[in-house]
C-alpha cells in the first residue's frame, strides 16, 4: 500500500536484506488511475493527495533508495518510470492523475541529470491505452472500442508486451537517459483524444 510511506521503507529494507543491497534495475510501475472531477474531491483533497503519493512521491522515494545502492556498483544501474501520455496531454476529470504523471516526467529528467555521473540512468515510458487486469473488461466493451479505436492510428489497443519491450529497450540502450518514450499507437500525434463522460462522485471516506 504505497499510500503509506512507511510501507515503502519496510519494502526497501526487505529487498536490501534479500539482495544484499544490490540492485541493477528498478521499474516504478505501481500506480493509481484517478478519475474525479476536482469539485467532487473532499475538503482536504483526498483523491489528489493519494494520487500524488502513489504516483509521484513513492517512485521518488524508491528511486532515491535504488540510487543509493546503484552508485556503489561498478556498472551503476537503470531506473524506469512508467508514466503516461497524460503527463503531456490530458483531458477533463483526470487532473490529479495528469499532474502526477507530469511530475514524474520532470522527476525523470531531473534525476537523470543528477545521477548520470554515477552511471545511473533514469528514463520513462509513457503508455497510451493499454488494457490491463483492472481495465480489460471495461475496454473490451463495444462502447469503449467505438470510443477509443478510431483515435488510434495503428487500429488497436496497446498490449502489456508492447510496453514491456519499451522498458527492456530503455534498460539495454546505455546511451538513453532522461528519455520519455511515448508508446501510444500514434494517438497523441493526432491530438484529438475523445471526450470523457463525467465519472461518479467518490464515496465519502
Amino acid at each position: 500500500d504505497f499510500t503509506e510511506p512507511k510501507n515503502i521503507c519496510d519494502m526497501m529494507q526487505t529487498v536490501d536484506e534479500t539482495w544484499d543491497n544490490q540492485i541493477d534495475i528498478l521499474v516504478n510501475n505501481a500506480g493509481v488511475i484517478t478519475k474525479c472531477a476536482a469539485e467532487d474531491d473532499d475538503d482536504i483533497g483526498s483523491e489528489w493527495l493519494d494520487t500524488i503519493q502513489v504516483n509521484l512521491n513513492a517512485p521518488y522515494q524508491l528511486s532515491r533508495w535504488a540510487y543509493k545502492n546503484m552508485k556503489k556498483q561498478t556498472e551503476g544501474g537503470c531506473i524506469i518510470n512508467v508514466s503516461s501520455i497524460h503527463g503531456s496531454s490530458s483531458v477533463e476529470y483526470m487532473t490529479a492523475y495528469a499532474a502526477s504523471k507530469a511530475g514524474m516526467d520532470r522527476m525523470t529528467a531531473g534525476l537523470s541529470s543528477e545521477w548520470a555521473k554515477d552511471k545511473v540512468r533514469v528514463n520513462a515510458v509513457a503508455p497510451g491505452i493499454v488494457p490491463v487486469e483492472r481495465t480489460v473488461d471495461a475496454l473490451s466493451t463495444k462502447e469503449a472500442q467505438e470510443m477509443w479505436l478510431p483515435n488510434l492510428p495503428v487500429g488497436r489497443y496497446g498490449s502489456i508486451e508492447d510496453i514491456a519491450h519499451s522498458v527492456v529497450y530503455l534498460c539495454e540502450n546505455e546511451w538513453s537517459s532522461g528519455t520519455i518514450l511515448t508508446v501510444d499507437g500514434g494517438m497523441t500525434a493526432r491530438a484529438n483524444m475523445p471526450f470523457r463522460p463525467k465519472p461518479p462522485k467518490p464515496e465519502k471516506r
